[in-house]
């Protein structure tokens, strides 16, 4: 799943948005979670770098789409950014904030298509890793940055994910094998957490997605490395 936000105050530009996002993932199959906000400070105060895509309105109230996309690189230099407006002369000044592209308003499908395309390969190459989850009866891809944690059970590994939970067969190592180098760390013998997920640590604790797990002596230490070395670099 796709994590989406729009940073719109004009509800009929954020509708259509939202529609054509709709349409997109009836026609590719890709699932989206959005949020919207009316306005870059509530986003900015809010921000939780677990976005993949943002689409920025460039004239907002308290805070123009510029400015705020300025700041926001400051606390994510790597989320998708999307400039929505009917200011062209400011959004080819996208490149001053590392920006994917911009959508010239009125919306139109077409041209959201070929700029949705373009975002979520983009997208795609930064998830990495994936696996096939075989399920009763189905196969369904699991993408590293859709993935909350690993657990093992047993013969099995379940894949907790912002989509849901998915079981299959197979251990701790197959999981290992796939996402190393995906910012995936064991915190005890039964859990490889996403880091990106992690909302805090607390003694012997730690958050990941609203789940808490229990953080192993053994495996502190390179955990809390880890976890240091992934926030500096989202800093």
């Amino acid at each position: 799943m796709i994590s989406v936000v729009i940073v719109e105050d004009e509800v009929a530009d954020r509708d259509a948005l939202a529609a054509c996002l709709e349409r997109y993932g009836k026609e590719t199959g890709e699932e989206f979670n959005i949020v919207y906000f009316p306005d870059a400070v509530s986003l900015l105060d809010n921000y939780g770098a677990v976005y993949d895509i943002i689409f920025m309105d460039i004239v907002l109230p308290k805070l123009n789409g510029m400015a705020a996309a300025k700041k926001l690189r400051e606390i994510d230099k790597n989320v998708t950014l999307i400039f929505v407006t009917n200011m062209v002369n400011f959004a080819v000044r996208g490149y001053e904030v590392n920006a994917l592209d911009f959508i010239v308003k009125p919306i139109v499908y077409d041209s959201f298509l070929m700029k949705m395309d373009k975002a979520v390969e983009a997208v795609r190459s930064k998830t990495g890793a994936h696996a096939v989850i075989h399920t009763e009866g189905s196969l369904k891809i699991v993408y590293a940055a859709d993935i909350r944690y690993i657990e093992v059970m047993r013969n099995s590994v379940v894949y907790h994910t912002t989509g849901g939970d998915y079981k299959m067969r197979g251990s701790m190592k197959d999981a290992e094998s796939i996402f190393s180098g995906d910012d995936f760390v064991r915190c005890n013998v039964c859990y490889l957490v996403n880091l990106r997920f992690v909302r805090e640590v607390n003694g012997d604790e730690v958050n990941v997605g609203g789940d808490v797990l229990h953080i192993s002596r053994a495996k502190r230490r390179h955990f809390l490395e880890k976890l240091t070395d992934y926030w500096g670099r989202r800093a």
